[in-house]
């Protein structure tokens, strides 16, 4: 019983790909916690490329369970990997979705592997933030009006989110050596690109949006600043529908009437 339910609950989201991806993160850190972290150099990706499935493997190498804060920020992540992740993957569709996310977790590998040398310093990618942090800067490119409470306290708009999300990448992955927390972040970029339909081979989406080349005119009905989104239209166009369909039966009701008038008659 409780499996169907769990079944039920996990289609009910709409988000298979983010769903499995906490999933997956939750027990491959208990199997590392489990095992006292046996194995998991086999995942990490460092220099060398000695183990090419580590550009894709990285995100689960670590596990939180060993310190209570590391455990409550790993809470924190999972909870924000379902609230980006499945609003992105509800609006690309979860073939579309997954792609991005293969893209996200190979990208930031490929740009460290690659330019991680220059700093002449070691490196090691390990935790799912690096790709997180592009799906959080495609979720933020798209909902840039959208205010959030940050950890429950703090409000800020998704534009805001966007750099803060790029700031802290620096910051995090730059700890001791600033140039490759610049370089862990190159993907970044990209990934507002791709978001914003800047890049022409791979869209985010088609048609006219603030995101491609034609941006979205002020509404004067709207407070000064607002703009509108896709959803926005969708409405207007919906209740326009409806005032079509409105008008034309108030004619055939008052054609009818006309026709009746004249029978009388």
């Amino acid at each position: 019983m409780a499996f169907t339910n769990g079944m039920s609950w996990f289609r009910r989201q709409g988000a298979p790909v983010t769903v499995s991806i906490i999933a997956s993160m939750i027990v491959t850190s208990l199997i590392f916690w489990l095992t006292a972290t046996k194995g998991m150099e086999q995942f990490v990706l460092a220099p060398g490329w000695q183990q090419p499935w580590t550009l894709l493997t990285y995100p689960w190498a670590f596990t939180p369970f060993f310190d209570g804060l590391s455990l409550l920020f790993f809470v924190f992540l999972c909870m924000w990997i379902f609230f980006t992740g499945g609003s992105v993957e509800r609006d690309l569709g979860t073939t579309k979705y997954l792609v991005v996310w293969l893209v996200m977790i190979l990208l930031p590998a490929l740009i460290v592997s690659t330019l991680g040398p220059l700093t002449n310093k070691g490196y090691i990618l390990a935790g799912m933030w690096l790709p997180e942090a592009a799906i959080t800067v495609i979720w933020c490119t798209r909902n840039q009006t959208q205010t959030i409470m940050l950890y429950g306290i703090v409000p800020v708009a998704g534009k805001w989110l966007g750099w803060i999300t790029a700031a802290t990448t620096v910051l995090l992955m730059g700890a001791g050596n600033p140039l490759m927390g610049v370089i862990a972040a190159l993907h970044l970029p990209i990934a507002w690109a791709y978001a914003a339909n800047r890049i022409p081979f791979w869209v985010y989406s088609r048609g006219g949006s603030q995101f491609g080349s034609r941006k979205l005119r002020d509404n004067p009905n709207l407070k000064r600043g607002e703009r509108m989104d896709k959803s926005y239209y969708d409405d207007v166009k919906r209740r326009e529908k409806d005032r079509e369909e409105r008008e034309r039966l108030r004619k055939l009701f008052e054609s009818s009437l006309q026709d009746d008038a004249g029978n009388d008659k």
